[in-house]
């Protein structure tokens, strides 16, 4: 299941940062929102895109094909 995920900064949400598509749950499991959110922000930290606790993210609800 493949999910677009906006990052942004805590106090600014009308400015994404940058947009991830995640794909979670090609193993038969059930992801839920939180999971494509915390997927998204483990990636922002890696790429880094600031710090951790300034960022947030926002998962899109329609599932890509």
């Amino acid at each position: 299941m493949r999910r677009i995920v906006d990052i942004y900064r805590k106090d600014k949400k009308s400015q994404v940062l940058w947009t991830y598509i995640v794909n979670l749950g090609g193993d038969g499991s059930h992801p839920s929102l939180e999971d494509f959110k915390e997927e998204a922000l483990t990636l922002a930290g890696i790429d880094g895109r600031g710090p951790l606790e300034h960022l947030d993210a926002y998962v899109h609800l329609e599932i890509l094909k």
